[in-house]
């Protein structure tokens, strides 16, 4: 008789602009979530601070110094998974869920990369990316720095933090912006880091379980949300050219989430991008033939989204290409 495989070690990463708040929440759920943490602190310069605050609450903290995760951090991300997963706590059982705090700079893509590669999700199991955000200087932050809008719209949770500073009608505006920028993201506010943590960590961004939200076609300038629906069953040739447009503009298309009924599959398939690191998985429901995706990208067209979304259902022969389609650099679909 064979022995079940080993439960899969959750995954979180914590991102979000500078002085946003990042540590507090990683403190705040150490202490309140009453599980076997492991926390991996990525600081941008050669002295930690982040990780000697975080030290004193948990011995599991991995703090990576030699620069930012976004840039040159693969193989220190990946010795610091191992590190952990093989460190056991004084149960002399390993973490159960590991905590990424990223820097405050860091596009947090390349981090996605690496935990979505087929070997590291043998191990390890994505849970979310969370962007915490300052809900005091949320439009200038936005207006000054651009990677803080990216950060946002690449989030699965944005933590609308130190809600408590900011006035009611301005909290409402702050959270109409995180809605605009990205429609698929939960948002939560928070008062110092202080969330419901086993809901936050048990969040399933990445998962198969994931419910569409209403339909919106909000935008912010530079940023658009389209909304493509199909009633019928994608081809298997439309579903390649799908693939294909979203791994082909990954400058432009920095968001796809969306359940997929593809033609000769008895299941509906989840279909999860963040620019060109693409995963596909099976889900639970029946295929119905309805398929509904959103997209998240830069100056996306709405018409020739759609046009080619239709097009996927009718097997075209031809894929059509997108007027700003940026170099290919796609690296294939994850399963």
């Amino acid at each position: 008789m064979t022995s079940p495989l080993p439960e899969r070690i959750g995954v979180t990463v914590i991102g979000g602009f500078l002085g946003a708040g990042k540590t507090t929440l990683v403190n705040h759920l150490i202490r309140t979530s009453f599980r076997r943490l492991g926390v991996i602190v990525n600081e941008f310069g050669t002295a930690g601070v982040d990780g000697q605050l975080i030290q004193a609450l948990t011995d599991d903290v991995q703090e990576l110094t030699a620069g930012c995760l976004c840039c040159t951090g693969r193989e220190d991300l990946l010795r610091a998974l191992v590190h952990l997963a093989h460190r056991a706590h004084q149960d002399g059982a390993p973490p159960n869920h590991v905590l990424i705090e990223l820097s405050g700079v860091a596009d947090p893509v390349p981090v996605l990369h690496t935990l979505l590669d087929p070997m590291v999700r043998g191990v390890f199991r994505l849970r979310s990316l969370v962007a915490v955000a300052d809900a005091r200087f949320l439009t200038r932050t936005l207006a000054d720095h651009p990677e803080a809008a990216l950060q946002l719209a690449y989030a699965t949770t944005v933590v609308l933090n130190k809600t408590d500073l900011v006035p009611p009608a301005a909290l409402e505006a702050a959270a109409d912006t995180v809605g605009a920028l990205n429609p698929l993201a939960r948002v939560l506010h928070a008062e110092h880091g202080h969330v419901d943590a086993p809901a936050l960590l048990d969040t399933a961004g990445f998962d198969a379980d994931w419910t569409p939200p209403p339909v919106q076609t909000r935008h912010t300038p530079g940023l658009k949300t389209v909304t493509l629906e199909a009633d019928r069953p994608l081809s298997a040739r439309g579903w390649h050219d799908l693939i294909g447009r979203i791994a082909g503009r990954p400058g432009q298309v920095l968001r796809v989430k969306g359940h997929v009924s593809l033609a000769g599959q008895g299941t509906r398939l989840l279909l999860h991008a963040v620019r060109d690191v693409i995963t596909v998985d099976r889900t639970e429901e029946k295929q119905n033939g309805r398929s509904r995706v959103v997209m998240i990208g830069r100056d996306l067209d709405a018409q020739e989204e759609r046009a080619a979304f239709a097009q996927a259902m009718d097997a075209p022969r031809a894929l059509i290409l997108p007027r700003r389609a940026a170099p290919a650099g796609g690296r294939g679909v994850r399963r």
